[in-house]
């Protein structure tokens, strides 16, 4: 079974790899950046899906595909919340973070109270410098 994805008028397209386990066979979505990231997000999220890669394609529609981009994602968050305007006092954020550090963000809707948010992409838990690392343990004789 093969399917054909046509995107018209935005020129950025997110990339998500999706699993329903972490064993489970992913499968891969193609959205429309600014107008179907978002909702994507919150429904992989609502139904217990595991993003497990991301990248946001800038396909401009009227270049050559050589000159295309490919911006490999290292961490998506959504729900954190933020002011915004004086109409919009609290407002919640998807924020994107690409592997050579570059943030971006954009509105998923107006929020009733603060929230931290969550951390969608990766999904395992982030890992300071020290973690993993053993302490040697000295036996009796002082020999580690």
């Amino acid at each position: 079974m093969s399917a054909v994805t046509e995107m018209a008028g935005s020129s950025d397209v997110l990339i998500l790899q999706f699993a329903e386990g972490r064993r489970d066979l992913p499968r891969v979505a193609m959205v429309e950046f600014a107008s179907g990231a978002a909702k994507t997000l919150l429904q992989l999220t609502a139904d217990g899906q595991i993003v497990r890669g991301a990248a946001v394609l800038s396909a401009k529609p009227h270049k050559d595909s050589a000159q295309w981009s490919l911006q490999p994602l290292s961490e998506i968050h959504i729900g954190a919340t933020a002011a915004y305007d004086e109409d919009h006092p609290l407002v919640s954020f998807a924020r994107f973070t690409t592997a050579a550090g570059e943030e971006f963000s954009m509105p998923i809707g107006i929020a009733e109270k603060h929230s931290p948010g969550k951390r969608i992409y990766p999904s395992t838990p982030a890992r300071s410098s020290k973690a993993g690392r053993r302490k040697p343990t000295v036996d009796d004789a002082g020999i580690s």
